[in-house]
């Protein structure tokens, strides 16, 4: 895998970071040394399962969540919750939700519902795709979404996806699994030349340009 800086122009690069620490992912965030493009305090939800939750949900501004995600039993009096069919903009940042009727339509053929719905976040002509859970056959949708991407949507400039490191995973064994996400990862990095953020579930990815924290 080439250098990241080999990858991504300075520009790029700085757009992508400030997206990064935009928004917190699940509930991870990535502590970068970036200019937030938001004031807003903002998270994106990936599904309803209550370990990507986070009780600092209740000091957002906003938690943009899929309509089609209940809350968890715990988060059930959150006020705070922006439910989302499609996209929602903050400022300069858009958030458009992929699940698998979108799927389904920008690669012409059925998409088996993935274990998350995926968000891709747009800015500044820049495009990050958060996969923040995956089954074991998800990592061919997300290779079938980036070889179309491009005619739909910004340049997608980072991926960001689960590590599991052989400790849990889903649709498979944990091992298997780890391994075709590690290779996924590496694959877009030298197809698309773009940044490769990780969020360990719990272990941190050795393929990855940025692991991101859980949040405090």
């Amino acid at each position: 895998m080439r250098p990241l800086e080999q990858r991504l122009p300075p520009k790029t690069l700085e757009t992508v970071m400030s997206m990064l620490v935009s928004v917190q992912w699940d509930r991870w965030r990535f502590m970068l040394p970036a200019k937030p493009l938001l004031k807003l305090n903002v998270a994106v939800v990936s599904h309803g399962h209550q370990d990507h939750w986070h009780r600092n949900f209740r000091a957002k501004d906003a938690v943009v969540v899929p309509l089609q995600v209940p809350l968890p039993y715990a988060f059930t009096d959150l006020r705070n919750v922006v439910y989302t069919e499609g996209a929602v903009s903050f400022g300069a940042l858009k958030l458009r939700k992929l699940g698998r009727r979108e799927l389904s339509l920008l690669l012409k053929r059925n998409i088996e519902t993935p274990h998350a719905f995926w968000w891709l976040a747009e800015a500044n002509g820049c495009g990050v795709l958060f996969v923040g859970d995956m089954n074991a056959n998800d990592a061919e949708i997300v290779s079938r979404l980036m070889a179309v991407a491009h005619q739909q949507f910004s340049p997608i400039r980072a991926v960001l996806l689960p590590s599991f490191g052989g400790v849990e995973g889903h649709g498979g064994k944990a091992m298997e699994v780890s391994i075709r996400i590690g290779e996924l990862a590496l694959e877009l990095a030298d197809a698309y030349n773009l940044l490769l953020g990780a969020m360990p579930h719990p272990v941190n990815a050795d393929w990855a340009d940025f692991n991101a924290v859980p949040a405090q």
